[in-house]
């Protein structure tokens, strides 16, 4: 990887060792990984590339010992997009090449979920989520070719478990998303 994504280690580990609350700490990593997808030439082309079998595909770029976070390349395929779900934990999201669409949820008493927002990300944008109020989205690529997008997360996101949900039901589900590998 390239020096500005040692730079953004660096920087994210700081915040993560800080012990912030989950908004503090995604308010501090915002402009940390606002510049890192600003910068076109540091991800390596083996996490650039897309799975045709899958809607998209999930490659760790980084992950310390203790596993206190994790930073990760998601490569969406055209018209695909991921089920509503949630994260259990805070994360940063900016978008590296291309356009998705992030629908985010409110989760009701009994019932089906509360379509909040709908918002496009554009190269450079920056998002967030973190329990309670901010961690149920969904996001899809609803163009015609693969978009990427770089993700970092409190803990191991790949083997927390987390929840899916029935889109009529608002019904959860546990799941486990993992890693996808990433060949040279």
């Amino acid at each position: 990887m390239g020096q500005s994504f040692v730079r953004f280690i660096e920087q994210a580990e700081a915040v993560v060792r800080s012990h912030l609350s989950f908004s503090e700490t995604v308010t501090a990593i915002e402009p940390l990984l606002r510049d890192l997808v600003r910068d076109r030439t540091w991800l390596e082309e083996k996490y650039r590339r897309a799975i045709p079998e899958k809607a998209y595909a999930q490659y760790l770029l980084y992950r310390p010992d203790d596993h206190a976070f994790s930073v990760v390349s998601f490569v969406w395929n055209p018209a695909q997009g991921s089920p509503i779900h949630d994260h259990c934990t805070w994360g940063v999201i900016g978008q590296y090449v291309g356009i998705e669409e992030e629908s985010r949820f409110r989760a009701a008493e009994n019932g089906p979920l509360e379509r909040v927002a709908v918002v496009s990300a554009k190269p450079g944008d920056v998002a967030h989520v973190y329990p309670p109020n901010r961690d149920i989205h969904q996001i899809v690529n609803r163009t015609a070719t693969p978009t990427i997008s770089i993700h970092i997360y409190g803990g191991d996101i790949g083997s927390q478990q987390r929840h899916a949900y029935d889109p009529s039901t608002g019904a959860p589900r546990p799941f486990v998303s993992g890693y996808d590998t990433a060949y040279d």
